[in-house]
């Protein structure tokens, strides 16, 4: 495995991009198999290490009181967890996916959440919130979906249009590698046949890093900061400063942790270390 680890750090490094940007086919994650599948990784599968490390660095951009909107909230089972850890928060978790969203019913009723409020839009144009009604915008693993580099762009101009002044965010998702190899060797460790194809498909229509950062600048300002894996750049995130989280949340995702299976503690300490080699540090 290291061995591997190093030739696609080499060849990352040393040779050209070999593929394009392809969108992703339409209607991948409206198939009912693969829905179960994402639903069911994200409750106790490979996604779960991923998530606990971005609600740690959630936390600690949101304040009691706010109003959080999560764009392409998909089945919410990261935005379960965070609504528990938040409880004086309202979440408002946005997706055009109506068979997304009745999966995302079901988790938050049988989590007993009541901070979770779910809208049926397009998260380029969402026309059920009004302009700055926001005070902080999360999205995980959803921009990849976007079909074009314009639509991406109308994204950052709908998130300008609904944060507050204040421009609190944290966007996580992949960003586009230069080989192939590389999202092979990044998907030798999915079991899930509909969650491994889901993957593929989304490194494929990852956006370059250069594309993420021309379009935070433009629109959200100096205040915000991106920082992604290096030396792939297979995952981005874009977020605004932070603050302490609670004690109690600490507590709460330490013990979650303690609880991981050894893949998914692999996955949360490896992510967490190469976005500390881009200055990204982690509270928990």
């Amino acid at each position: 495995m290291l061995f591997k680890l190093f030739l696609t750090i080499i060849r990352e490094m040393l040779f050209i991009s070999n593929f394009k940007r392809q969108a992703e086919p339409e209607m991948l994650m409206e198939e009912a198999l693969n829905i179960q599948a994402y639903d069911i990784e994200g409750q106790e599968g490979v996604l779960l290490g991923v998530y606990y490390y971005q609600i740690a660095q959630m936390c600690a951009i949101i304040k009691p009181g706010d109003i959080v909107a999560d764009l392409g909230c998909g089945p919410c089972n990261l935005l379960c967890i965070l609504a528990k850890l938040n409880p004086d928060v309202k979440f408002i978790g946005v997706d055009l996916s109506t068979n997304m969203l009745q999966q995302a019913k079901k988790n938050i009723l049988n989590n007993k959440i009541q901070n979770i409020e779910l809208l049926c839009d397009d998260i380029t144009n969402i026309t059920k919130l009004k302009s700055q009604s926001i005070d902080v915008i999360i999205s995980s693993m959803a921009m990849h979906h976007l079909p074009s580099v314009e639509s991406l762009e109308s994204l950052f101009i709908e998130i300008n249009r609904l944060l507050k002044s204040e421009k609190r965010l944290y966007i996580y998702d992949f960003g586009k590698v230069n080989r192939v190899e590389t999202i092979n060797f990044f998907l030798s460790t999915v079991q899930n046949k509909y969650v491994k194809e889901d993957y593929k498909n989304s490194l494929i229509a990852a956006f370059k890093v250069k594309t993420f950062r021309t379009f935070s600048q433009k629109y959200l300002g100096k205040n915000i900061d991106i920082y992604y894996t290096r030396p792939a750049h297979i995952i981005v995130v874009i977020k605004s400063p932070s603050h302490a989280i609670t004690k109690k949340q600490k507590e709460d995702i330490k013990n979650r942790i303690l609880q991981f299976n050894s893949q998914q503690k692999k996955d949360y300490y490896m992510l967490k270390y190469f976005l500390s080699l881009n200055g990204l540090r982690s509270q928990v």
